[in-house]
């Protein structure tokens, strides 16, 4: 694509959720695929890809990890940025309630979309997807599609959210180092 619009610091965030059936995993392979092309034809400036599981506690108090903090972290800015363009994340998230295994307990947990990208320009998020807009859900599917036609997103920026990678086992950042707006505006 040359002549690209894009800026040098177009990026994606492809979330994916880990332990699905053959058919998704084919799937996500290729959204992967389109992913690396749209970075090699210089639409994207860089990809990165988290594997997440099937649910996140539906609270940061409730999080144990450093990972599940980033994890609604990112949903929160991703809820954010819908309201602001008054889309919907709907019904890609979801909370449902768990009956515990272990515990016999029951506990509220938000359950993660199979697939979901997260776009930013330096560190404005433009666009999250899969959402729901004037009542037409955009999958990621139908997002690259866009971004591979040059199509320009029509939606306001998120300006406050920067994209840090989530904490490594050889770096360990605070948890206070995530965004200070780490409660998750979840749905109800």
């Amino acid at each position: 694509m040359q002549g690209s619009t894009q800026p040098d610091d177009t990026r994606a965030e492809l979330y994916v959720r880990s332990l699905l059936p053959d058919g998704h995993t084919q799937q996500q392979a290729a959204i992967l695929d389109r992913l690396e092309w749209l970075s090699d034809a210089d639409v994207l400036s860089d990809i990165s890809v988290q594997v997440i599981g099937r649910q996140l506690p539906s609270t940061p108090a409730e999080a144990r990890t450093e990972f599940g903090l980033f994890a609604l972290n990112r949903v929160s800015v991703f809820q954010e940025w819908a309201k602001r363009n008054d889309c919907s994340l709907e019904p890609a998230f979801r909370v449902r309630s768990v009956d515990s295994e272990l515990s016999g307990e029951q506990y509220r947990a938000l359950v993660f979309p199979i697939q979901l990208l997260a776009e930013y320009e330096g560190s404005e998020l433009r666009c999250v997807t899969p959402h729901t807009a004037d009542g037409e859900t955009v999958t990621v599917t139908d997002r690259l599609a866009m971004l591979e036609g040059e199509e320009e997103a029509t939606f306001a920026a998120l300006e406050r959210a920067h994209a840090p990678r989530p904490p490594t086992r050889s770096d360990s950042p605070a948890a206070d180092a995530l965004d200070e707006d780490s409660d998750p505006l979840l749905p109800e």
